[in-house]
């Protein structure tokens, strides 16, 4: 069982049948459910979006949830997933999204408020910023520090650290600034 749930192919029908049955399963139900699966986005409503990649998806759950959470501010909002990635932009977007906001993922339950605050908004928004330039969670190491000691650096980091991670991706020449 464990060699066939770990061949790729598997997982990836397994990604795709779940998402459906989920949709399925809420297609009357008042939450709103939006999955992912296999460069497909859609919902238990009228929204889809085709032909996205991984990093596209993570981004348009963001948009999608900082939308409904300004039709409907008070509610629940709950991201089930296993990538930091959308943990970071979760955080990173906090203030646009509803003050009820967890993430389940397999080491358990993250409320997003008390990160957000605990980082304050410039970090937090700059979060994507440093969590890309520390080797993302595709690899565990950048210049050969881990991403606990980086993240120690970050929590330390003074204003003017931030703001240069801010400038990094914008538009036009890198000044020394």
């Amino acid at each position: 069982m464990g060699r066939f749930l770990s061949h790729e192919k598997t997982k990836a029908d397994l990604t795709v049948y779940l998402a459906e049955a989920t949709l399925t399963y809420n297609a009357n139900s008042p939450k709103l459910v939006i999955t992912s699966a296999a460069g497909h986005t859609r919902s238990n409503r009228s929204m889809q979006f085709d032909s996205n990649n991984h990093e596209e998806a993570d981004t348009l759950m963001i948009s999608l949830a900082a939308a409904a959470s300004q039709r409907c501010p008070e509610a629940q909002l709950v991201f089930f997933t296993p990538d930091t990635d959308v943990l970071v932009l979760a955080i990173a977007a906090y203030d646009k999204l509803c003050k009820n906001t967890s993430m389940t993922m397999v080491s358990g339950t993250v409320e997003e408020g008390p990160i957000w605050r605990a980082l304050g908004r410039e970090k937090a928004a700059a979060l994507p910023i440093f969590h890309a330039f520390t080797g993302a969670d595709n690899i565990g190491r950048f210049s050969g520090v881990g991403k606990t000691r980086w993240f120690q650096h970050y929590i330390k980091a003074e204003r003017d650290v931030v703001s240069a991670l801010m400038k990094l991706p914008e538009d036009g020449d890198l000044t020394h600034e």
